[in-house]
């Protein structure tokens, strides 16, 4: 990894970046600080993207859609002034690495959103934030049609059909939603945000380790899932816990979270009834929230420019290419060293040509340290034996 690359990862490893906010990082002192000093100064200076007044002109995103890219996990060290651990935990553990997390996702042009290969806007944002954005609005479609099947499917009225509705299919599927309880199920996009799980106490009557559930990656960041957190921030992820044995008998159904990253489009404009053409709420929600790259890929809306986007473009175009490139693990926020070693908990796990050159290492050290110990035995009789000689011709 390149200088630039670890002093950009540096600053911008804080949940606040996604809010437009790049805040001053703590940066060691080297022969490299003045450089590290300058780009630090250059994001500290940087602030987000205002709303426009009335009379001023927002970015036209009509003709974009969302689309997800990648969700990622990426551990921060995270500790006050005093050396404290403030990474969100109650102090019951000694990890200082912090858990944030976050969606890539780009603005892609709708006539070419399948391919998304040029003038687009590629971004990064909180994951939380990114997931209440979109899974409100699959929400909002998901009412819309259960309202409009209703309508058609129990009207008296023939004059209100709709032969593009099929009723046996809708009014299936809207029964299940509204009875998902009743057949076992929870919604997954109640537990975006960071919510205990209820747990039972063992046979004993010993309270149990009190657990949480929150939004999380795949191994390789193309789905989003619910985690078992162990702190009631939800930083700390334990991957060997399934969050359906803490529901409670229930399961969680994933068919609403699935829509954010299985590729439905979700275009930042449509028409109403009466061809009226309505903003996502959505879209702009985001796009003034999130930190981005546009201008390196053609976006558009690129003159709206202000002097800190601008600055601070080249660092959020390098820290979204490390991620893609795979810098860090997905589902576990660790940097991954060349090859398939990757930093673990502090530790690390090498990969099988690491573990062969560390043997051959440790082998020729050893080979050496008894080559050094025999010529030493050498030399020490050959000194002994001079000095008998030496001792018997004075005698």
């Amino acid at each position: 990894m390149t200088f630039l690359s670890s002093i950009i990862i540096s600053l911008l490893l804080s949940p606040s970046v996604v809010e437009g906010k790049f805040p001053l990082t703590r940066l060691p002192q080297n022969s490299n600080t003045r450089k590290a000093k300058y780009l630090s100064e250059v994001l500290n200076k940087a602030k987000p993207l205002r709303k426009l007044d009335e009379d001023e002109e927002e970015v036209d995103l009509s003709g974009y859609s969302l689309k997800y890219e990648k969700c990622q996990l990426i551990k921060q060290w995270s500790s006050d002034e005093d050396g404290d651990n403030n990474n969100g935990g109650d102090g019951d553990y000694d990890d200082i690495l912090s858990l944030n997390k976050f969606a890539v996702f780009r603005l892609c042009p709708s006539d070419g959103y399948s391919s998304c290969n040029s003038n687009y806007g590629e971004y990064i944002i909180d994951l939380e934030d990114y997931l209440l954005a979109t899974t409100n609005y699959f929400l909002e479609k998901q009412e819309d049609m259960c309202d409009y099947c209703d309508e058609i499917c129990n009207a008296d009225d023939d004059a209100v059909a709709d032969d593009s509705v099929d009723c046996d299919s809708c009014v299936d599927e809207c029964d299940k939603i509204e009875n998902m309880e009743d057949n076992g199920y929870l919604e997954a996009s109640n537990y975006i945000e960071c919510v205990q799980l209820e747990q039972d106490n063992d046979d004993d009557g010993d309270d149990q380790p009190v657990y949480y559930g929150a939004a999380t990656c795949s191994t390789d960041g193309s789905k989003i899932k619910i985690g078992v957190y162990q702190d009631e921030n939800c930083a700390y992820v334990n991957t060997n816990l399934s969050v359906d044995d803490y529901l409670q008998g229930f399961k969680l159904s994933h068919a609403l979270l699935k829509n954010v990253y299985s590729g439905s489009n979700i275009p930042c404009s449509s028409y109403d009834e009466d061809g009226d053409e309505e903003e996502n709420e959505a879209c702009q929600e985001l796009y003034e929230d999130a930190a981005k790259c546009e201008s390196y890929n053609g976006f558009a809306g690129t003159d709206y420019y202000s002097a800190n986007q601008a600055a601070n473009e080249e660092v959020v175009c390098d820290f979204i290419s490390q991620i893609k490139k795979g810098t860090y693990d997905a589902s576990s926020g660790e940097i991954v060293l060349q090859g398939n070693g990757k930093v673990v908990g502090g530790g690390s796990s090498a990969s099988g040509g690491q573990k062969f050159a560390l043997t051959v290492l440790v082998l020729g050290t050893i080979g050496l340290a008894v080559y050094a110990a025999s010529i030493h035995s050498s030399l020490t009789q050959g000194a002994k034996a001079d000095l008998s000689k030496q001792g018997g011709q004075m005698a």
